[in-house]
This record gives structure tokens, sequence and C-alpha cells, in this order.
């Protein structure tokens, strides 16, 4: 009889791609479970590709925390993950109510949310570091200084994107100062994201840079995994700076003139580009699964395929009507839950169809791989 152990990512959205990895995963170490899917709306994709899907409130909630703590205990979860910027903030506060409910939660300590989430933190904590960073600016310092300039959310989310602003003109007309914003120097240059995997320890044992080939909207969608020693070295410098990161976090950078590195940003988890690392040969679903049981990972800092390329493209997901779930607002009328259920988390209505039927092609074929 071969161990068990269940997973649940939360978070996931679209991000397909990861169910489908961990689940390869336990598989071939030869682990018998399942990858659980939590989300806040039934119309994730993800929700309905995993093994089982639940609905929980939004991560603002004060019942977030306990709907997934439901979920562990009824479906014996060992290992939760979160793939979302308010999942992260969430669950790193409540890592020992994870313990003490038998799952490890995969993520960063608060101090190191806070410093990836918070761009001023940010920023102040990459000058620190010694390394190259965009100068935050005030107002009166934007006025006087050279343009364009950018305006972002203080607070980072992935779906925030940077606000060109060309002038003086415009940034009169759109910074409101109420602390929300913050006002940047722009940055030139090919733009990159690597994934550095810290293990469960905060030591950081290998980094993967893709270089962006093409964005839709703020995401990567088109990409290539690039050796490029110095974004390694500064990746791996930043990541163990950090100290108390576990798991995967992810890092964007900017360079320019093939070795000046400009760090735009830090993310404490996974990133909707990581299937090309890992479909590269840095396999993190595998590592982590395999420090989680108390075994030694089979990973390297080189161990992955360098010019690979990765071309996302749209999948449908088809499902009944009947088959969706109402979201978990509509649950509450008048303060009360208007359907019973023994514990917080809210399963699919209805059988699951299995997988392969409701998509139509292959599941792996989330993203298209090529050699470069």
């Amino acid at each position: 009889m071969g161990e068990t152990l269940n997973i649940l990512l939360t978070g996931a959205g679209w991000r397909v791609s990861l169910v489908e990895a961990f689940r390869r995963a336990l598989a071939d170490l030869g682990l018998k479970g399942r990858v659980l899917v939590a989300e806040q709306s039934p119309l994730a994709p993800a929700f309905h590709l995993a093994d089982e899907g639940f609905l929980v409130p939004l991560a603002a909630d004060a019942n977030h925390v306990e709907a997934l703590l439901a979920i562990c205990r009824r479906h014996k979860v060992g290992l939760v993950i979160p793939l979302a910027d308010e999942d992260v903030e969430a669950a790193s506060r409540a890592r020992e109510q994870f313990t003490e409910a038998g799952a490890r939660m995969l993520v960063s300590s608060p101090q190191v949310v806070e410093i990836c989430r918070d761009r001023q933190r940010t920023f102040d904590f990459l000058k620190a570091a010694g390394l190259r960073t965009p100068e935050v600016l005030t107002y009166a310092e934007a006025l006087a200084g050279k343009f364009p300039l950018a305006v972002n959310r203080r607070v980072a989310s992935s779906a925030d994107g940077a606000q060109v602003v060309p002038d003086r003109e415009t940034l009169e007309e759109c910074w409101a100062d109420d602390r929300e914003n913050v006002i940047l120097t722009r940055v030139e240059g090919d733009e990159f994201s690597v994934d550095v995997y810290t293990g469960l320890d905060g030591v950081p044992r290998a980094a993967v840079p893709r270089k962006a080939l093409e964005l839709r909207g703020n995401a990567i969608c088109k990409a290539k995994t690039v050796r490029h020693p110095e974004i390694i070295r500064q990746s791996i410098v930043l990541a163990g700076a950090l100290r108390e990161c576990v798991g995967v976090i992810s890092i964007r950078c900017f360079l320019s003139g093939g070795q000046d590195v400009t760090i735009a940003g830090v993310s404490p988890h996974f990133d909707g580009g990581a299937a090309l690392s890992i479909r590269a040969g840095a396999d993190f679903p595998r590592w982590i699964i395999q420090e989680h049981l108390g075994r030694k990972p089979d990973c390297g800092p080189d161990g992955w395929q360098d010019g690979l390329v990765m071309l996302q493209y749209d999948r449908e997901v088809f499902c009944r009507a009947v088959d969706i779930p109402m979201p978990w607002s509509a649950m509450f009328e008048d303060g009360a839950l208007r359907d019973s259920h023994e514990d917080v988390g809210t399963e699919a209505a209805g059988p699951r169809k299995p997988i392969e039927d409701q998509i139509e092609e292959d599941p792996r074929d989330s993203t298209t791989v090529c050699g470069g």
C-alpha cells in the first residue's frame, strides 16, 4: 500500500496546469491522493477540473480560514497551497491553525508576505539588500523629475497594471494623494519572471528565469526559459535575504544592456507562468511533496532546460448549469446560511463527470512547449 496525500490548492482560478502538475507528481512518486481546489467563484476552470472543488468565502471574510480548515479535516488534507495574493495573506497568519488540523500550509511568513505585497516596503527592502529597483517618488519629486513615470497600487495584486504617466499634466490629472498608490520611475528592458524554489526552510535551491515573449494584459502568456547567470544570482540573493520564504516565489525583473537587472516586484507564491519552469525540469510540485514527506528532493540549480518556449492558449471547460453551485455570497439571506452544511466548505452540487468528459482536449495540453 502506497502513502496517501491529499493536496488542497486555493485560488487556482484558470491555472489548471498547476492542478495537473501536482496530480502528475503524486503519480510519479507512487503516491495515492487527490488534488482538491477551493475557490471563491464556481466559474473558475480549476474548480471543475480538480478531483473535487469547494466554494469558500472571500479571503477577507472572517469565515475564509475556517472554511479551509473544515475541508482539511473532512478530506484528510495533508498539504495546502495558496495561489492568489489575498489567499496568501490570510493563510500566512493562520499557519499554526492548519498545523493543529494536521495540514501543512505552504506559505511564507507574514513578514515576507507583507514585504512582497506592499510596494513601498518591497522597494525599501530591495534597496537595503543592495539590489537595483525602481525609485518610489513623492508627488513633489515626481513633478520636478523626468518623465515618463508609472503609477501603481501600493498593495500589489496580480490584477494590477502600472499606468504610464507620460508628462506632468497627466500626473496632475491622475494622482490622488490617498496613500493607496505609488509613483515609480519607469524601467526599460526585456521583462523576465523568475521562479525560485526555497523549499520548506527558506534556502533557495534553484531559480528559473523566463523571458516574456508576449503579454496578455498584465500576464505573460508566451515565454522562454533563459539561463542568465546574473538574473539567477540576484534572484537567489533576494530569496535568501527574505529568509522566511516557503515553497516557490516569483520575481519580476527587467534586463537592459545584457547585464543590468532591475527588480520590479516579488510574489510570495506560484505565478501563472510556472508551468514553463516545471515542464523545463524544475519540478516544483514533486520537490514540494518530497520535502513534505521528509524525503530529500531530487532538485539542483541547473537541472532544467534552457531555451524551452511556452505558448499558452485558450481552452474551454464545459459543464451543465445545474452543476455550478451558487456563489458563496448568495448562500446568505439576512445574515443566515440559506442551505445548511456540516462544515463551512461547500462542495459542488451533483455528481462530477470524469475529467476527460469535461473538456475537448487532453487536459495536459493547457500549454504548448517547444525547444528553443
